[in-house]
């Protein structure tokens, strides 16, 4: 799909998508007839998606007897495709109880006021009360928008660096402490380029990141340069700011100065890291469920380098309850429920079956070590978010979808060195007005 067409159609879809929800706030009191059904939506990016949840729904109605639950997966590219997708599907007259989202689209249920916030039970419930208590504060300020809780995140992934422990020993070099800095990034990452084969040309590279998302290509370095891609209220786009200028231009050195290649998709990256073909990238916790499975146990982990200052870039999911639910106060125990110590454990996993997101209770993501699931650096996880600043908020303008796009395709120009840094940026910037607002 052409991205003119994409914000059109996503556009289209939001506003009656807005109008269908606030139509479902006048229906029937589902809950005072004795209706005890809840409908899901999902992202179906996979069979890993589809188990996820049914497993979680199974569970659900084990322990609610006389509940149905019923999970509606809806298919996309990615993150914003899924949101454009849901939008379409509750217009079309479908009024789900609640839908899984990411950070991202916490601003599109917000700004389309489809979402009914928490704010009222975790005042007057008093599970909730401990069930945040164990929550890290950046989780909660994550998926809150106006002062609004939109929902509680039962899984997230931070943003850290994975080295490959092979390549850095047969370098001779130290593995990277907490404190490094961009320049002794960039040397490390220099001493790990070579040219292996004697072509000339470097085969093994110190570093690369994702071609194909925001999330785990710029923004750790827009984050630790001190910047991001929206203004604090997501109003408005900074994309030409002096620092996404300077990470930007950091990253596009790094290719220029043959230290790491083209960004790719991040399958590729996985299997050239296994290969010891690229010696660092980053990613949140989701690497290990390909890595240990295959038996690859060369990696351990380590914070981004700090830049003018450092942020943990974070990520996560949960389920808000949407405006159009019949039974909020079921799809509340719900949500609740993705956060019990039952479904937590699930994310810890074991070392052949990890999970592949972070638990967002802390005492439960503090047994990640205990059980001795890799990497040996895994309490780095949640002591990131624990411990030290993160971004908020992540840049997730209502209009997700269209931003997305519109970023990776200058990224992509800037990257390919088919405009220069300060150009490609103003261009992004200026495609970003009109699709960045509140």
């Amino acid at each position: 799909m052409n991205t003119r067409f994409r914000k059109v159609a996503l556009w289209c879809a939001t506003a009656a998508l807005a109008a269908s929800a606030l139509a479902g706030c006048s229906g029937d009191d589902a809950a005072a007839d004795g209706d005890k059904s809840l409908e899901i939506v999902y992202w179906n990016y996979g069979p890993a998606a589809e188990a996820g949840n049914k497993a979680t729904a199974d569970q659900f109605m084990a322990g609610h007897p006389g509940v149905k639950v019923t999970l509606t997966p809806v298919t996309g590219e990615n993150w914003g495709t899924y949101y454009a997708n849901v939008a379409t599907l509750i217009a079309s007259g479908k009024h789900p109880d609640l839908m899984v989202i990411s950070g991202e689209g916490a601003q599109f249920v917000h700004s389309n006021k489809l979402v009914l916030p928490i704010n009222q039970y975790l005042e007057k419930d008093a599970e909730a009360k401990n069930l945040t208590g164990d929550i890290a504060k950046g989780l909660i300020d994550g998926f809150t928008v106006k002062g609004d809780v939109v929902t509680l995140t039962y899984g997230w992934n931070d943003m850290v660096v994975y080295y490959n422990t092979d390549v850095f020993k047969k370098a001779g070099i130290d593995p990277p402490k907490a404190d490094w800095t961009w320049a002794d990034f960039k040397a490390t990452a220099k001493k790990l380029t070579a040219d292996t084969n004697g072509d000339g040309k470097p085969d093994q590279y110190g570093f690369t990141w994702a071609s194909n998302e925001i999330f785990p290509g710029i923004m750790p370095w827009v984050a630790n340069a001190g910047g991001n891609l929206t203004s604090d209220d997501v109003c408005k786009p900074t994309a030409d700011s002096p620092q996404v200028n300077k990470a930007v231009s950091f990253l596009r050195d790094l290719i220029t100065e043959q230290i790491a290649p083209a960004p790719m998709p991040m399958s590729d990256v996985f299997t050239r890291f296994q290969n010891g073909q690229v010696a660092m990238f980053g990613a949140g916790r989701w690497p290990i469920a390909t890595f240990l499975p295959a038996g690859f146990k060369a990696f351990d982990i380590q914070l981004y380098p700090k830049g003018d200052t450092y942020k943990t870039v974070f990520g996560g999911a949960g389920y808000p309850i949407l405006k159009s639910s019949k039974n909020p106060d079921l799809a509340w125990e719900y949500q609740k429920f993705t956060v019990s110590n039952e479904i937590e454990q699930q994310y810890v996993g074991t070392a052949d079956k990890p999970g592949d997101s972070i638990p967002s209770r802390r005492s439960v993501a503090q047994t990640i070590s205990k059980v001795g699931v890799p990497p040996a650096n895994s309490d780095l996880y949640y002591d990131s978010i624990d411990k030290y600043p993160t971004l908020v908020p992540y840049p997730a303008p209502a209009k997700y979808s269209a931003f997305e796009s519109t970023v990776l395709r200058h990224l992509q120009l800037i990257f390919a060195g088919e405009a220069p840094v300060s150009d490609g940026l103003k261009n992004m910037q200026n495609e970003l007005n009109s699709i960045v607002s509140c």
